[in-house]
């Protein structure tokens, strides 16, 4: 899937997807700083410096483009919760966001943002603008410490394709959720270092890579055991060793945390020791003193954001290399949010069917095992579909008539089919009426899924 990234930052987002299989064609971003040091790491050179608001000077180049897919982030310092809430001209870029989307219609949209900009006033107009060009939504809220990096960072990600019924894949995200979060332990203290051991050819070069890049040319000789000189940095090495690390809290929040917990969200303060004001009036859950936790480098805020250890900045103010940080979407989360939406494009996926469709159909007159039936019908039928699900249902009846497994089968079979996709929608269609009447749209909460589900 060729993908176009809106609002691109320092790529953390396109080296998610592109480590997931899709081919990043461009990517855009208003901050030449940023456009840097993104070509200075994702290979291609195709990032350019653009304002995304000024829409009739990108659209030609988008729809000459004509992406499978355009992401991205827009600025969300308007909804942050570390902000003064105030919708103004960085939320009008999310209305940019949607108008650019609906103007090249490519068949997928992946657009993430802080959970508040779900409840805000410019994400109800752009929705609005998203649903007229035909796009059928999931909105899913979700924990990236459950999908990759040992950061609590709470985050809404809005997936649309053109067609589908809304929350076409929230079972396939939960699905990709981990168990149990993600400590700074696991990312530290792996007792696998996280290295590769190539002997080089010349003392010029290095020996030692990330398995997160390309190795260098293999040779017969290349093929050794890392050597039991090999250290893990003595940062990580002194991190572990401390056990607790500080994070300048956000609205009176906690500021020491152990490392077997995630981390809190990385923002461009995350490098700063704890000010007199909180040493003198600490968190009463801090369970050590603030003054006694590691200092985090530049280089393990980076990664605790997702970017690997050979990832390199460039720029002469530390500011401007934090801001990159913390305004990335990590790439372990787009790599599994990618994976999900490629594997529901190939039909490898299909939407588990949420809430009690089962108990419905018993309140209107089956019983439970004849419930079941038609539950399961419904899942082969959405098999039979590739793991599309349509937002018109004659067009989702026509669709599977087409399919053909399901020409191959007796008239008996294929009406029972038939019917079991008209409950679910004449289902889906009460529900949506439901929450209508209380005048609010469903977005999704993201917990993993539990074995005995």
């Amino acid at each position: 899937m060729r993908v176009v990234e809106l609002f691109c930052g320092a790529g953390g987002m396109s080296l998610g997807l592109r480590q997931a299989g899709f081919e990043i064609v461009r990517a855009y971003d208003a901050w030449p700083v940023a456009v840097t040091n993104y070509n200075l790491n994702i290979s291609g050179d195709h990032a350019k410096v653009a304002d995304l608001g000024d829409l009739l000077g990108i659209i030609p180049e988008l729809l000459a483009l004509g992406p499978d897919m355009i992401c991205g982030g827009p600025p969300c310092q308007d909804y942050s919760s570390a902000g003064r809430r105030e919708e103004a001209d960085n939320a009008r870029l999310t209305l940019a966001f949607a108008v650019l989307v609906a103007t090249v219609r490519p068949t997928w949209f992946m657009m993430e943002n802080v959970i508040n900009a779900a409840k805000s006033a410019t994400w109800k107009q752009a929705r609005a603008i998203l649903q007229a060009a035909g796009y059928g939504f999931t909105e899913s809220k979700i924990d990236a410490s459950r999908y990759g990096v040992p950061q609590s960072r709470r985050r809404l990600f809005v997936i649309g394709r053109q067609g589908e019924r809304d929350g076409f894949l929230a079972s396939s995200i939960a699905a990709a959720a981990a168990h149990e979060p993600m400590s700074l332990r696991d990312l530290f203290g792996a007792t696998t270092p996280a290295a590769v051991y190539f002997p080089s050819t010349s003392e010029a070069r290095r020996s030692i890579w990330s398995p997160d890049e390309p190795a260098p040319t293999i040779r017969e000789r290349s093929i050794r055991p890392l050597p039991v000189s090999y250290r893990p940095h003595p940062d990580d090495a002194a991190l572990i060793a401390n056990g607790y690390v500080y994070s300048r809290p956000v609205r009176a929040g906690r500021g020491v945390r152990s490392i077997d917990e995630a981390f809190p969200t990385v923002t461009r303060t995350a490098w700063e020791r704890p000010t007199p004001r909180y040493l003198s009036a600490p968190h009463p859950a801090d369970p050590v003193a603030a003054s006694s936790t590691a200092v985090l480098t530049i280089p393990q805020i980076s990664r605790i954001q997702g970017f690997p250890a050979w990832w390199e900045w460039r720029t002469s103010a530390k500011r401007d290399m934090l801001q990159m940080i913390a305004n990335a979407v990590p790439a372990p989360v787009a790599f599994a949010i990618g994976r999900a939406i490629l594997d529901r494009e190939a039909g490898k996926s299909a939407p588990a069917i949420e809430g009690r469709f089962v108990d419905w159909l018993v309140r209107r007159g089956r019983s439970r095992q004849s419930a079941r039936n038609v539950k399961s019908l419904v899942g082969r039928a959405r098999r039979m579909l590739g793991g599309r699900t349509f937002d018109n249902l004659a067009l989702e009846v026509a669709a599977l008539e087409a399919a053909p497994e399901f020409q191959g089968m007796k008239r008996n079979p294929q009406s029972d089919l038939r019917q079991s996709l008209r409950l679910l929608a004449e289902y889906q269609a009460e529900g949506i009426q439901r929450r209508q009447k209380r005048h609010q749209m469903p977005t999704v909460e993201i917990r993993p899924l539990r074995e005995a589900a």
